[in-house]
């Protein structure tokens, strides 16, 4: 089984980078690290191949530059499919509404070990699959029942 691909939006350079060492040894590859949501938007628009996308991405509420995380993940939830995991280290409840806009799939608060994070990026996955076979689902019966009432 190949390893799951992660982005890695965080303006922290030592704990991204600590983050992302810390991942890899459990079969998770970390193919980028955004200090910028910017950049990050970048990046995906820049890819040819839709497997090339990212199938985790770890979203920072506060960046470096002008774009917050929310706001990416708000943007890229309207073009692309993967996991969405926040990482923040705040605790307000207003932040969190704002975040789940976005439909996240789970939180990882900082400061965090390995064993969390691990624990978020699973469910996240785990929950992400379930919406790809909803959808799925959703689709085939919309087919059978628009054949049904074709017969009609």
């Amino acid at each position: 089984m190949r390893p799951l691909k992660i982005a890695i939006f965080e303006d922290e350079f030592l704990l991204a980078n600590d983050l992302k060492h810390q991942i890899q040894q459990y079969n998770y590859e970390v193919i980028a690290i955004f200090r910028k949501a910017e950049d990050g938007l970048v990046f995906f628009n820049n890819l040819q191949r839709p497997e090339d996308l990212p199938d985790i991405v770890l979203m920072d509420i506060s960046l470096a530059g002008k774009m917050s995380g929310i706001e990416a993940a708000r943007i890229m939830e309207a073009k692309y499919s993967f996991a969405l995991v926040f990482l923040t280290g705040m605790s307000q409840m207003d932040v969190f509404e704002e975040t789940f806009k976005t439909k996240p799939h789970a939180f990882l608060i900082k400061p965090f070990d390995i064993q969390q994070a691990l624990g978020s990026i699973r469910l996240a996955v785990y929950q992400q699959s379930l919406e790809s076979k909803l959808a799925n689902n959703q689709e085939e019966y919309g087919v059978k029942i628009a054949e049904k009432l074709k017969d009609c």
